[in-house]
C-alpha cells in the first residue's frame, strides 16, 4: 500500500531544511524527537538521495528533513513554489521512499505542472 504528501516548498523548505506534515509521521521511521535517523529516498531518475530525519524536541514536535536535504533542493534547482511529491511504497520485503518534482510552467498562454528531473 503506497502513501504519499504533496507540498507546495515554502522559502524556508528550500533555504534550510523541509518541514513534513505533522499526519504523516507515522508513515515514517519511529524515532524520538531530538534523535536523529538516516532516511535513503529514490528520486525518479533513481538516484538515492540521504536525509537526515528528526523530529523537533522543544514545542510542536514537527518531522523535519535537514542534512542532505540543501544537496536535493541545489541538485534538482528547487524554488520555493515548486512541489514535492513523496511517498511511502511498502511491501512484505522493505520501505521504499521515493520523492518527485514538479514545477509550474506556461505553456501556450495555461499554466500547467511539469516534472523536474
Amino acid at each position: 500500500m503506497a502513501s504519499y504528501f504533496v507540498k507546495q516548498l515554502s522559502p524556508g523548505d528550500t533555504a534550510k531544511q523541509l518541514s513534513l506534515p505533522t499526519k504523516y509521521m507515522k508513515h515514517l521511521p519511529r524515532t524520538r524527537p531530538g534523535h536523529a535517523v538516516n532516511l535513503a529516498v529514490m528520486d525518479a531518475q533513481g538516484r538515492q538521495w540521504h536525509f537526515r530525519f528528526t523530529i523537533r524536541r522543544n514545542g510542536h514536535p514537527k518531522p523535519i528533513l535537514s542534512a542532505g536535504w540543501r544537496d536535493f533542493v541545489k541538485g534538482k534547482y528547487l524554488k520555493p513554489g515548486d512541489q514535492i511529491i513523496f511517498k511511502l511504497e511498502a511491501n512484505a520485503a522493505a520501505a521504499l521512499y521515493t520523492i518527485g518534482v514538479k514545477r509550474r510552467i506556461k505553456l501556450f498562454g495555461t499554466e500547467v505542472w511539469t516534472a523536474v528531473c
